[in-house]
This record gives structure tokens, sequence and C-alpha cells, in this order.
């Protein structure tokens, strides 16, 4: 492997994800207090253009601009979808942006009702299926965990659906299903108005499928040796899925009479670098080493793609290690030559190559990175 880009962002990037046409790589993010916008970058020039978002003005909500925790193109480019949350992991509005070359101007929105103090989670990704936007969202009630959206069809917004395994968004469209991981934050909890206590922001154990368009019920699905299940990636070309869990642990998902595990192997595998390593400073590595694991331990899996060839995928951990797969063999595993905690990932439409957005700052110190790698 080696790097191709790297781009430099104001806040933590939470989310990345390359333009169908693959000229152009969009990241999304900000700070727990806010703070956040949409970078989008050129990848023939190197160009970029940061727009900040706007300040919230619904009565009840943080006055700071929100942060982006995901991002998902329209299957023409024209569009932009944007999941974001208030500062202290608050609800926050679901944008549609119009997309012009690297510009991007605000068209539509869907602002969840707030209660003060009475917090129903905030969004964690984002993904559009045909004409619908899928919400993820970090609470503890299972029917909250998704939300589902549909823009005005003036506005022509349309997804395509073999996108899906390109970005890592938290979700997959299986069956008519929408299938994510029922856990949230380790260490911080959520607001409960019909109990009145915080409770931590755990939805459920394993797996949550939510029917996409039914009256059936909302199913947990139980995943043998695992605690949390921290991300989840479509495979191409039919109905399984792959998932990745708090502690490394890696599964590929079948569907049979009934839906199918099989607990991946996880060696270390031959041993690889990537070259050139990129500068850092003393000082970058000191705000990343007083990092608080909240989410995620050093080994979880935040983020699984395949690449355009359709038959190899990456996975990356919150420590910062990538490894490249084909099915079920381990082809080589690096660690980032940037210091910091991966926490988004997406993959090129039409190139062998990935993007990894790595959170590098505490509160005080937001300044991000992306890395755009060949593989």
């Amino acid at each position: 492997m080696r790097v191709l880009h790297a781009i430099r962002t104001p806040w933590a990037p939470y989310s990345v994800m390359f333009s169908n046409d693959g000229t152009r790589l969009a990241a999304g993010g900000g700070a727990w207090y806010g703070n956040g916008g949409v970078a989008l970058a050129r990848l023939s020039t190197g160009e970029i253009a940061v727009t900040p978002m706007s300040p919230q003005r619904q009565p009840g909500y943080p006055t700071d601009p929100p942060t982006v925790a995901g991002l998902y193109f329209s299957a023409d480019d024209r569009h932009l979808v944007a999941a974001t949350r208030g500062s202290s992991l608050s609800p926050g509005p679901t944008i549609l942006f119009g997309v012009t070359d690297l510009a991007i101007a605000r068209e539509a929105a869907f602002v969840p009702r707030h209660e003060p103090r009475r917090s129903r989670g905030c969004a964690t990704g984002v993904m559009l299926t045909g004409e619908l936007a899928l919400v993820r969202h970090h609470t503890s009630s299972l029917d909250e965990l998704v939300a589902v959206r549909q823009f005005s069809e003036r506005l022509e917004c349309r997804g395509d659906d073999t996108r899906h395994p390109l970005t890592h968004c938290g979700m997959v469209v299986r069956r008519g299903w929408v299938f994510t991981g029922g856990g949230g934050s380790l260490g911080l909890a959520v607001w409960r108005p019909e109990t009145g206590v915080r409770e931590a922001g755990k939805a459920a154990d394993g797996l949550v499928a939510v029917p996409l368009a039914s009256d059936e019920p909302i199913q947990r699905v139980h995943v043998r040796g695992g605690r949390r299940v921290t991300a989840i990636a479509a495979l191409p070309g039919e109905d399984g899925f792959l998932t990745g869990g708090l502690d490394g642990e890696l599964d590929r998902w079948s569907f049979a009479e009934t839906l199918q595990q099989e607990r991946l192997p996880t060696p270390e595998g031959p041993p690889g670098s990537i070259e050139p390593e990129l500068p850092t400073t003393p000082e970058v590595r000191q705000s990343v080493a007083g990092l608080a694991w909240a989410t995620y331990s050093r080994d979880s899996v935040v983020g699984i793609v395949t690449l355009c060839d359709g038959e190899r995928w990456v996975s990356v951990d919150a420590g910062g290690r990538l490894r490249l797969w084909r099915g079920t063999t381990l082809l080589g595993a690096w660690t980032l030559p940037a210091p910091g905690t991966p926490r988004s990932l997406a993959a090129h439409p039409t190139e062998p190559c990935v993007a990894v957005g790595i959170k590098q700052g505490g509160f005080g110190r937001p300044s991000s990175l992306v890395l755009v790698l060949e593989c």
C-alpha cells in the first residue's frame, strides 16, 4: 500500500465517501461541541473546499453548528445527504445539499422534534437506498435506532444501491430489512424520558433488524462470541454482509433458512508497511495519547468496505491497523503512518484505493486527517 493523498480537515472526519464519478472525495465531521462541516476534495488536483455547518435556530437546540456524522452522495452526484448531531450528542437535522463541483448549498432538511434534556439519541450514519434516506442513531431505544426519511420528489434525490459496499455507513439493507449494530457508546448515556433516568446508549446486544417497508416487528439477532457490533458492510452481488466487533472479531453473514454467522480468522498476516510515512509533530502525538476510549477499544473494528473489484475488502480498527482481505483470507496487515484513531472508511468506485478518516485531536485540537491509500 502507498499514500496517494493526505487531506487535512479542521475537525474529526466521522464520514467519508467518494463521488460516484470518482473525481471527488467528501469528508464530514466536527467535534464534541459541534462546529462541524463538509470538505470536498478534487482528487486530480488536491483542491479542497470546506463548508462549515450553519448554527441551528430551532428552540431547544444547541446554538453551535452541528457535527456531520454521516455523508452519502446521490446516484448522479447532484446531491449530498448529511446526518448531523448537536453538541454533547444531542439530536441534529438530516440535511440535503445540492452539489456543484466543490460547492454545496442547502436544499432541504428534516429537523427532529426535541425537548430540553430529553435527547432521543443522535445520528451516527446515513445512506440512500432508492428514494429513501436511512439515518442510524446512537440510542438505547430499538424503535429509534433507524429513521427513514424521504425528500420531496421534485428534488430527484435517489441512491445507487450498488454503491453500498463501497462506503461504511453503519447499516446494510438486505431482503427488505435494515441491519445494524445495536450498540452505542461504552462510556456515554442518553436520557430516557419514559423512565426518568440516563441509560447506556445500547439498544441491544448483537445485531438489530429493522423492517424497511412492512409492519413486522423489529428483531434482535444474536452474535456468538461478540460483546458489541461496531461495524457492518454489504457484500456485492449477494445477500450477505460482514460485521466487525468491539474486540476485533469479524463475521461473515449469509442467508439460508435462517441468517448464518461465520467467524473469520484474525491472524496478523504477512508483514506490510506504507511508504512514505507522513510527517507528524510531538504536539500532535501528545494530543492523541490522551484520547478517551468512550465508544471503542483499540481493537474495535470501525470500518469495513469492499474494493471496486468486488472481490477484496478492507477493514480498519480504532488502533490504526488496516487489513486487506479476499473472501476469508487475510492478504496483509498495515499500521497507518499517522497518529490518531480511524473513524471512517470508503472505497473508490473504479480504482483500487480507500479513504480513511483519522481523528487526531481531543476537545482542544480538533484538526485531523483523511488518507487516501492505494491497495
